[in-house]
């Protein structure tokens, strides 16, 4: 009974089973897993189900069946063959596999995953350089679960974005139009946006590759991250708080009420941390070239608690995670964005600021599915670029092709005019990308449990999804399930590279 009310509970919401990062999820917060399924549980459907379930089980042991002993081999093999066809079978992922055999299942997996947690290599030295005489103060902009498909200035029905409508038109942004997140989760995203890297990582390469901030103090940089969220989770503050990181303010510094699903106030942050810190690194008294990271706490779940009552523009918020709660967290970070862009320029008029969010989120009028699976709001985010405003029309050249968030770090670095020494796998977007490249959006990655699965994005959006546990792969039809062996050599060749452990510090 308890399997099948989880599972149930869980499929009834995200169309999923139960995966390892869900059962470590609900291990880090009890609580909040409890809010949520409160929220979003379909509790009678279980029930239902068990109510039917449970007077048929009683009347079959009841029964005085004494079948011959040929019958009774005769069906403990077909039960075993049937057991191992749903429980192991590639092909029996969407149809045959019930609740109490997908959730059960999940438990050797994460024993697995805990016990063969490899050790982490040491990441290549960066020698040191003057910087360039040219070279540009740079802000990154990390949002927080902002989807596309509700931002004004990508087509949304509501204007929920009508300052950057205005810095569109007057030509000081450039929003392009087919980026896509690296993962679909905080830990699956963040520490990729800041290390360069795209696909899955099942053994750790995020850990030995040098972060933005050992790049930008290499090229000469000032380096500063002021985060509006609590960057202790999950220890993620261990990757990038090192000797390289100059200035360093979490979001505990602004609130003490920070937690996983709610940072810090975003102008508070912005007025009370960031502009101080632009006011000191910035202007005639500037000694370097400043790289400053800026982490949102966005439009993270639930909503209604991510934008104050001053902004709120679509009422009444009858749900904490509706519609209306999620685009009020829209304008905030519309108006978010319009006063650091303005406080920069003030200050630099030849400063390069870079926004993505690192997820989007599932928003519907039926349910809200969060940010569970791959759908197109949770992976096709709004990536923006604010440049001096004679780039503008080089950059455009990439305004609707396949984009990715990895592009904004490859891009930085060759502002800074400094050459990797190990892989990146994104593009700068001064130059052409191919109209037919293809990109990966995972959570197979070590600093998510990793969650064995990914999905390759076709230049149109489709995609394939791949489950390396079962060994399959769903086409775009998302239907048609074949053996992952099956698949086109050239789309095994960008996953298989990285499943067997091998040196990756070739740049």
């Amino acid at each position: 009974m308890g399997t099948q009310i989880a599972q149930q509970s869980y499929f009834s919401i995200y169309r999923n089973f139960v995966t390892v990062f869900d059962l470590r999820f609900v291990a880090a917060d009890p609580l909040l897993t409890l809010e949520l399924w409160l929220d979003n549980a379909i509790i009678f459907k279980p029930i239902l189900l068990l109510a039917i379930e449970l007077p048929l089980l009683m009347l079959l042991f009841r029964l005085n069946l004494k079948p011959k002993w040929w019958v009774r081999g005769g069906s403990f093999i077909v039960a075993s063959l049937f057991f191992l066809l749903v429980s192991f079978s590639w092909y029996g992922i969407s149809k045959y596999q019930f609740s109490s055999v997908a959730y059960a299942g999940v438990f050797p997996n994460l024993i697995e995953r805990n016990a063969f947690e490899g050790k982490l290599a040491d990441k290549p030295v960066l020698t040191a350089q003057e910087p360039a005489s040219n070279a540009p103060n740079i802000v990154f902009v990390v949002g927080e679960s902002l989807t596309l498909d509700h931002t004004g200035i990508a087509g949304y029905e509501r204007q929920t974005t009508p300052r950057l409508q205005g810095m569109m038109e007057r030509g000081e942004m450039l929003l392009y139009r087919n980026a896509v997140s690296i993962g679909t989760r905080t830990l699956s995203s963040v520490p990729y946006m800041l290390t360069g890297l795209q696909g899955i990582d099942p053994h750790g390469l995020v850990y030995s590759s040098p972060t933005i901030f050992n790049y930008a103090k290499a090229a000469g940089y000032r380096t500063a991250l002021i985060t509006a969220q609590d960057f202790q989770w999950r220890n993620v503050d261990q990757i990038f708080v090192d000797q390289d990181l100059d200035f360093y303010k979490p979001g505990t510094d602004f609130s003490v009420s920070v937690s996983v699903s709610e940072g810090a106030d975003d102008m508070k942050v912005l007025k009370e941390g960031i502009i101080p810190f632009l006011d000191a690194s910035l202007g005639d008294h500037q000694k370097a070239p400043m790289l400053l990271v800026a982490q949102m706490n966005g439009s993270h779940y639930p909503y209604s608690n991510h934008s104050p009552e001053s902004i709120k523009k679509f009422l009444p918020e009858e749900k904490p995670n509706g519609i209306n709660a999620y685009d009020n967290t829209v304008l905030y970070t519309d108006l978010y964005l319009e006063t650091l862009v303005k406080n920069i320029r003030q200050r630099d008029p030849n400063a390069w600021v870079f926004y993505s969010s690192d997820h989007g989120q599932d928003i519907s009028h039926n349910k809200t599915s969060f940010n569970s699976g791959y759908g197109s709001g949770v992976i096709h985010n709004p990536l923006m670029v604010f440049p001096p405003a004679e780039f503008l029309e080089t950059l455009r050249i990439n305004e609707t092709a396949p984009v990715s968030q990895a592009d904004i770090f490859a891009t930085i670095i060759n502002l800074m005019q400094i050459e990797p020494v190990s892989e990146i796998n994104g593009i700068d977007l001064r130059t052409a990308i191919d109209p037919t490249r293809l990109r990966v959006v995972s959570a197979y990655m070590k600093t998510l449990h990793n969650e064995p699965n990914a999905v390759l994005i076709m230049p149109t959006l489709s995609y394939i999804y791949i489950d390396f546990d079962r060994q399959s792969a769903t086409l775009t039809d998302g239907n048609t399930i074949i053996p992952y062996k099956e698949m086109a050599a050239e789309y095994r060749a960008i996953f298989d590279r990285r499943l067997k452990p091998t040196n990756h510090n070739e740049p």
